[in-house]
């Protein structure tokens, strides 16, 4: 059975994500806005379903393991609508130029943010429709944690960079961490492709190239004044009928993914 140890590795991402969103978020969780604990919650719970999807299936636990797979109905439209929260709350700071980094880099985000989120319904789709294929449905699922990291590695880029905060125009020097943190994915997403093979590996191949996409699309369109002009209408979108849109999306792509990897109907059988 293929990525025997991938929990240990989508386990591994909690450490490195409570490092990088411990300055802007966790050190200062009580005056954090609701948009952020929302995201929060429901990424952390979207990557230990994958870490107890991965353990189940591995450890024989079959009956949690299809349990856990129900769950994730309810839970990805969750997730989505936690992003959308984000997607407005970044355009409102940005309108308002909250902070030093919400006046410049907000418009590039979005790129990386459209991205993901394209990448990850088509996976968990991928994922449902393939789920009596045991290759394919893991790697389908286990590569929508990709999509969870350039985030994560692009706050502690900043680290390797040598970049001072506290120095005048340390945040208009941003850009490159982001640039460094979705290579880094990418070169990650390509390593598990070569070695899970052709078949198994070419979700993580799709998810690499799309990230690399993101980076460009971070520059063009992401940097131009025409969709800077245009992304500053994104915070008048009312929060949460935005949140709602984005979870009626997510549950319609888990209905089409699972509908699309039923069991065919034998020809001529009668309906039950």
């Amino acid at each position: 059975m293929p990525f025997r140890h991938a929990h240990w590795w989508v386990l591994s991402l909690f450490p490195l994500a409570a490092l990088a969103f411990w300055p802007n978020y966790l050190s200062v969780l009580s005056t954090s806005p609701p948009s952020f604990h929302f995201h929060g919650i429901t990424a952390t719970m979207w990557l230990l379903l994958l870490a107890m999807q991965s353990w189940s299936i591995h450890h024989g636990h079959r009956r949690f393991h299809r349990a856990n797979g129900l769950v994730s109905l309810a839970l990805f439209p969750l997730f989505l609508a936690g992003g959308a929260t984000i997607f407005v709350g970044m355009a409102q700071r940005h309108v308002s130029a909250a902070t030093p980094f919400s006046a410049i880099w907000p418009p590039h985000l979005a790129w990386l943010d459209f991205v993901a989120v394209g990448g990850m319904a088509y996976f968990y789709f991928q994922a449902l429709k393939q789920r009596r294929k045991i290759g394919p449905h893991a790697s389908h699922l286990l590569a929508t944690a990709l999509f969870l990291m350039p985030p994560i590695l692009g706050r502690l880029a900043p680290l390797l960079m040598g970049i001072d905060f506290s120095q005048p125009g340390a945040f208009e020097r941003l850009g490159p961490s982001f640039h460094l943190g979705n290579g880094a994915t990418a070169m990650i997403a390509f390593i598990i492709a070569v070695r899970a093979g052709r078949t198994n590996g070419r979700p993580f191949a799709i998810a690499g190239g799309l990230t690399l996409l993101s980076s460009l699309l971070f520059e063009f369109p992401g940097g131009t004044a025409a969709w800077k002009q245009l992304y500053v209408h994104a915070a008048a979108i009312p929060t949460w009928p935005m949140a709602l849109a984005a979870t009626l999306a997510g549950a319609g792509i888990g209905w089409a993914g699972w509908v699309a990897g039923k069991r065919p109907v034998p020809a001529g059988a009668l309906p039950a």
